[in-house]
């Protein structure tokens, strides 16, 4: 009994025993020995990486409104050109097209793909959408909406290069931005521009009217002309009057001979025939083209005219407006912090990335045991 009662808790403890070797073993397999690889590659191997970077901020020529600063003080952006400018901007440094300009002025394929760059930070692939995913991780870009401050740190394998992304990454911005600046300057003088052409258009094709129906009239004012002919046919009339009265007051006391009478009556003979003239013309101009209705005509004419040359004066006041509204909304980059040349690598943390890689390693080694004894206590 004795013996029996020895043997039971020696072959109760040899489960316990495997279990706790494979415990032990497990730990080893998933905790030290990735701690071990990780810190060997963090510290012999990993290549190091110098950080540059640099801070600006979008701005605009015309001042902060009211709402800007209320913005300002709680944090909230508006829909603000400058803040919706800094998102574009954001996205830009992060975009297909600047690393193809690197490619362009620097090489970036050649740069982030040397030999001498360890294998797991090196470009090794060639697809622009890959090597895209790579810019992103070596490019931090981030925005205060509160202050509309930019900042962005760029990653390359010496400092010199570093330097020499930073350089070019703010370049880009700076032509970036003032594109954006012109793009909006001429879409705000673009529709005044277009209002002065349409109203200038319009007031030539009334001058050419006038000047036309002037043409085809032979008077430059109808309205003028008619008038001094009413005037000349009424001034002739009254002369005539008068010498029919001197006539008929002679007659009452020389003879019809006389020569007094023959020269005034010669000169009323001579206003009537000149009447008769004038009362032709009018007659004729009335047969080719109704008087009042060429008044009529040339007083439309005269009245477009008029409102052509208001609304001209008016479009190109809008537009010099405009243009000075467009100057005043012009962008510019405002670099508070330029590039400088980095001294030390701030890339591979070779203290906190094996205390984050034990971390992490032991928290999944210890749910997975906890999921594997809560299986098999589930079994058993």
């Amino acid at each position: 009994m004795n013996e029996e009662d020895q043997k039971l808790p020696n072959e109760n403890r040899r489960p316990q025993v495997r279990r706790r070797k494979r415990l032990k073993f497990s730990f080893v397999l998933c905790v030290v020995f990735p701690l071990l690889i990780g810190t060997i590659y963090t510290t012999f191997f990993a290549s190091e990486r110098y950080v540059a970077r640099a801070g600006f901020s979008v701005r605009s020529m015309k001042g902060s409104s009211g709402s800007d600063l209320f913005g300002a003080f709680t944090g909230l952006v508006g829909n603000s050109s400058t803040a919706s400018d800094a998102y574009i901007v954001l996205e830009y440094l992060r975009s297909r097209e600047v690393v193809e300009r690197l490619e362009e002025d620097i090489g970036f394929r050649r740069m982030y793909g040397d030999e001498k760059v360890d294998l797991f930070s090196r470009l090794w692939v060639r697809e622009i959408e890959r090597v895209v995913k790579y810019w992103e991780r070596r490019i931090d870009v981030s925005y205060d909406p509160t202050s509309q401050i930019i900042n962005f740190e760029v990653q390359a394998f010496s400092s010199a290069e570093a330097k020499q992304v930073a350089d070019l990454l703010l370049s880009y911005v700076q032509e970036l931005v003032n594109t954006l600046s012109e793009a909006a300057r001429q879409e705000a003088v673009r529709y005044a521009g277009q209002e002065v052409e349409r109203y200038e258009a319009r007031l030539i094709k009334i001058l050419r009217e006038i000047a036309s129906f002037r043409e085809k009239e032979a008077s430059l004012d109808p309205s003028v002309s008619a008038l001094a002919q009413i005037e000349t046919v009424v001034g002739l009339e009254r002369e005539l009057i008068e010498l029919r009265t001197r006539i008929e007051i002679l007659k009452q006391s020389l003879d019809a001979d006389a020569p007094s009478l023959r020269v005034l009556q010669r000169q009323a003979d001579a206003l009537e025939q000149e009447m008769a003239k004038r009362n032709g013309g009018a007659m004729n101009t009335a047969s080719s083209g109704n008087l009042s209705q060429q008044l009529m005509r040339y007083e439309e004419l005269q009245v477009e005219k008029e409102f052509a040359q208001k609304a001209y004066a008016s479009s190109l006041g809008s537009l010099e407006t405009a243009r000075v509204e467009a100057g005043r909304r012009q962008r510019f980059l405002a670099v508070y912090d330029k590039p400088a040349l980095p001294e030390y690598p701030l890339y591979p943390r070779k203290v906190l990335y094996p205390v984050l890689l034990s971390v992490f390693s032991t928290v999944l080694w210890g749910i997975g045991v906890l999921i594997i004894y809560s299986i098999r206590d589930h079994i058993s």
